[in-house]
């Protein structure tokens, strides 16, 4: 999620309790159509809005709940609902996966998570966000040589997509931590390829919205060739992990990772003397070391999950077994990568 102000939150917090206004008995809940109440700890939230907070305070409240395998969610104002509290609560329900307002009164809105369980297997939804991730990075990349979009938070709309399903599996993961039969280090190994997912995605963003100052550099420029190659090479990498593999070739990538990161360091190094000679404007290197950064941030995030496959494999090597087979891309035709080229 890029950085705007309704930001995510950046921790799990217990969803609060209230013993004042009850949540809905089972026959409401008929009536309404909603799925019969979750038996988990902190099925149930209830966020006061504090006099003056923030809007991204509630925000975060209710994503830290959502997160955490809250289904039913209830706000409250005191002196009644504001306007903001009202606009933040729709939000919270267009950019997540589930949660439907079905009750309102003035000072109170009920929430239920109509799709609690989630609509496939874990290791198929990060396959798919995986997916997903790779097409929108490399969407951003080619917009660098088309005319800009007309509308400013195209990029941003695009990586709400990215967050929703992200969210999802996160909360799924969550949910599945509360699970006897799962291990800790598989949870935070499906936790880890999630969260980085959702980070990689944040720095497509960007890449789109540098996109039109890139454009000025100009199509044949040796520096914006150079970048597209770095960005090509993070994307093979990137989807090369996302194949998961045995310990030796996760081993392979994460040394490919960093010599890709000690790539992207060389080239941002380069951008000041370029700055220095007025090779190009203050405007344009600003947007080429943004460029660079949200590529070598990609490339960090990417190593992370290669490290996870890579602790997964080592532990099933030892016997330890019961972590899933990582996420994998839609088959396809086989093809080398140019990692390897």
């Amino acid at each position: 999620m890029s950085n705007r102000t309704l930001g995510r939150a950046p921790a799990l917090a217990a969803p609060g309790r209230s013993a004042g206004r009850q949540p809905p008995t089972p026959a409401d809940r008929r009536s309404l159509g909603i799925p019969p109440a979750v038996s988990r700890p902190f099925a149930r939230s209830v966020v006061t809005v504090a006099p003056g907070a923030p809007p991204e305070h509630l925000f975060r409240s209710l994503l830290s709940a959502y997160l955490g395998g809250a289904t039913d969610f209830e706000v409250r104002e005191r002196r009644g609902l504001s306007p903001t509290t009202r606009e933040i609560v729709r939000e919270f329900c267009r950019r997540t996966s589930g949660p439907q307002l079905v009750r309102a009164e003035p000072d109170a809105l009920e929430l239920v998570d109509l799709d609690p369980q989630g609509a496939a297997p874990l290791d198929v939804r990060l396959g798919q966000l995986g997916e997903k991730v790779l097409s929108f990075h490399r969407e951003a990349a080619e917009s660098w040589t088309l005319l800009p979009f007309g509308d400013e938070r195209f990029w941003e709309r695009r990586d709400d997509e990215v967050d929703r399903e992200a969210w999802a599996v996160e909360r799924e993961v969550s949910r599945l931590d509360r699970t006897p039969a799962r291990t800790r280090g598989e949870t935070a190994a499906l936790w880890t390829v999630a969260r980085s997912l959702e980070r990689i995605a944040d720095h497509a963003v960007t890449l789109g919205e540098v996109g039109p100052r890139l454009a000025d550099l100009g199509a044949d420029g040796g520096l914006l060739r150079e970048l597209r190659q770095f960005h090509r090479q993070a994307m093979d990498h990137l989807e090369a992990v996302l194949r998961g593999s045995d310990a030796d070739r996760a081993n392979d990538l994460l040394d490919v990772g960093e010599a890709l990161a000690a790539g992207g360091r060389t080239l941002a190094e380069r951008l000041l003397p370029a700055v220095e000679g007025r090779a190009m404007s203050p405007a344009s290197a600003a947007a080429v070391a943004r460029a660079v950064e949200a590529i070598s941030r990609t490339i960090a995030y990417s190593q992370d999950i290669a490290q996870a496959y890579f602790d997964r494999a080592t532990v099933r090597a030892h016997g330890a077994g019961g972590l899933p087979a990582g996420p994998r891309a839609s088959p396809g035709p086989e093809r080398p990568s140019r990692l390897e080229e």
